[in-house]
């Protein structure tokens, strides 16, 4: 039987299980601080870990493969437009727009026995220390995400947080501070870590966070210096995570697991806004992640609890590794086939949500705001922020789609059958109506070759468009009907 979860700081899903009192009635001087075994015992233990290195491994690739699968990916793209457009009456006509719904695990049941393949247990509760001091000041993190992104991509900072004065507001008249789908799912995470370590040493971990977020301005450098740090930090996470996944068994895997599909969603939302923001840029994206996740993690070894045992097992960090850049891996390839067309429409659909109450400000301020948005739209819609070649090629092709609209929409019909049925990517169904347009015959509409090959490529963006529009990844939701955006 399941209970739910007292603990007011703990916004937690039904799913979990409360832990005993007594594992919350310890005094400050009993919490848990992450240290280290003897160096023999520690020297074992690696060892350990790393005669089950090939097997550890072939267990990330295995998750990364499922996570973050094409299906799982547009999932999680497509919930940041639905969190912007379904809304009936107070509430999302599906959840998981609003949060994903997590898979069950009973906390209760989890043990050190479901740390497995060698890694010890006091260094999964200590990886998940330092995760839950990362995780915990969501609140400064939400405020660095609304006001950084409020000009940059309006839409981006309403899924993730509150600018200054709504934060401001919502704080002097006793609003809600958690009010985005972004801070839903992230504000369940620390509490998570910290109940799992509970469960692991059977002692409750300190609260007394280290973890000083920076200040975050709205202005134009500091914003596209905040997309490129959200993204690192999605990207570690998910990759750390993955990492601890592949040490867990039965409760303990499903319930970090729930973790890292938040985040991976995330990771989704927020690297397809790099991509509409910037272009396709998968290199220097990938070496902007590792630049600044060096750094990160130099930040890590001076700031975190127990930090000296960063770094100290070589089998830890070549899992991690390994997990990064197949998650990198993974998330270009889905991005190269994720099309503007709906990166556009994602990002700036008008969104149908209530404006969250904030100060008034003087019709001089709010020409201002005013004038501020409609030059970010307009730099966004003309990908000014594009390397030229990209640019030319992506105006090339709008332009040929809004010439040929009706010419696309009739073949879409009349040859394409609408898509239905192919709204799984890489399914039987799909692979046939990719190759009906490889082999479609388009004399009859007076194109020239160039033209041709135009139109197929903007025939292939729809059908994409399609299917992120209608996935039917069920993974951590209920299944929805299919519904046929136009």
């Amino acid at each position: 039987m399941q209970n739910s979860v007292s603990d007011d700081n703990f916004t937690q899903d039904p799913r979990i299980t409360e832990l005993g009192a007594a594992s919350r009635t310890l005094t400050p001087a009993q919490k848990y601080r992450p240290t280290a075994p003897g160096k023999t015992a520690r020297r074992i233990s690696v060892l350990r870990q790393g005669l089950c290195l090939p097997k550890t491994l072939f267990t990330i690739y295995r998750i990364i493969r499922e996570d973050f699968a094409t299906v799982a990916l547009d999932e999680g793209l497509w919930a940041f437009w639905g969190f912007h457009q379904e809304i009936s009456g107070h509430e999302p006509w599906d959840p998981h727009y609003r949060a994903r719904k997590w898979q069950k695990a009973q906390l209760s049941a989890i043990g050190p026995r479901h740390v497995v393949g060698g890694l010890a247990v006091w260094e999964m509760a200590f990886m998940m220390n330092v995760a839950m001091e990362n995780e915990d000041p969501i609140m400064e993190y939400t405020r660095q995400n609304g006001e950084g992104f409020r000009f940059l991509l309006p839409a981006l900072g309403r899924f993730m947080g509150k600018n200054e004065e709504q934060a401001r507001y919502a704080a002097e008249h006793g609003i809600p501070w958690c009010e985005s789908a972004w801070c839903a799912e992230e504000r369940r995470h620390s509490n998570a870590f910290a109940r799992i370590i509970e469960r692991l040493v059977n002692i409750s971990p300190s609260r007394e966070n280290p973890n000083q977020p920076m200040v975050v301005t709205a202005d134009e450098q500091a914003a596209v210096s905040h997309v490129i740090s959200r993204q690192v930090t999605e990207w570690n996470a998910s990759s750390s995570y993955i990492v601890m996944a592949a040490h867990s068994s039965g409760d303990l895997r499903i319930l970090v697991r729930n973790i890292v599909r938040d985040e991976i969603k995330h990771l989704s939302i927020l690297s397809s806004a790099d991509s509409y923001l910037f272009g396709p840029r998968p290199w220097g994206r990938f070496l902007d992640w590792v630049k600044l996740g060096i750094d990160n993690y130099r930040g890590q070894r001076k700031s975190r609890s127990g930090s000296d045992l960063l770094g100290g097992n070589h089998v830890l960090a070549v899992e991690g590794i390994v997990a990064h850049l197949l998650t990198a891996f993974y998330l270009a390839k889905w991005l190269r086939n994720v099309p503007v067309r709906t990166l556009a429409a994602i990002f700036e659909t008008p969104s149908k949500l209530p404006d969250l109450a904030a100060f008034a400000p003087s019709p001089e301020q709010q020409a201002q705001i005013d004038a501020t948005l409609q030059k970010g739209k307009e730099k966004r819609v003309g990908l000014v922020r594009w390397a030229w070649e990209q640019r030319t090629k992506a105006l090339a092709q709008r332009q040929f789609e809004e010439a040929h609209g009706e010419t696309i929409r009739k073949i879409v019909i009349a040859e394409l059958d609408g898509f239905q049925g192919a709204e799984v990517p890489r399914s039987g169904r799909a692979k046939a109506i990719r190759r009906r347009i490889a082999g479609l015959a388009l004399e009859g509409h007076g194109l020239e070759k160039q033209g041709k090959n135009m139109l197929k490529a903007c025939l292939r963006d729809h059908l994409r468009h399609y299917q992120i529009q209608n996935n039917r990844h069920i993974l951590a939701r209920e299944a929805i009907p299919v519904r046929v955006l136009r």
